[in-house]
């Protein structure tokens, strides 16, 4: 799977989740599986991307079963996100 990277909106696609141990073996699928498609890893739980990606993330969702322990949302900001910015190697595009 391969997420489409357009121009940068200044938003941040966030996936959080709270899987329990006895899905250990999931979770770990699903933080694997958001390494492989681009996403930065925050936290143990909090991954970060700079594009659209919901449909995506509902796939992969769905695909290892985890509907209830994982949330998706669009930040406007996050702090230190010079550091995310060096990361993507993304400039703000000016509207």
């Amino acid at each position: 799977m391969k997420i489409k990277e357009n121009l940068w909106d200044g938003k941040w696609r966030t996936v959080i989740f709270d899987i329990p141990e006895k899905l250990k073996s999931a979770r770990n699928a699903l933080r694997d599986k958001l390494k492989e498609v681009g996403f930065h890893e925050l936290q143990k739980s909090v991954f970060v991307f700079p594009y659209e990606c919901k449909d995506e993330i509902d796939f992969i969702i769905e695909f290892f079963n985890l509907r209830q322990y994982v949330r998706y949302g669009i930040f406007d900001f996050i702090d230190n996100d010079l550091h995310l910015r060096k990361t993507f190697n993304l400039t703000l595009n000016k509207m």
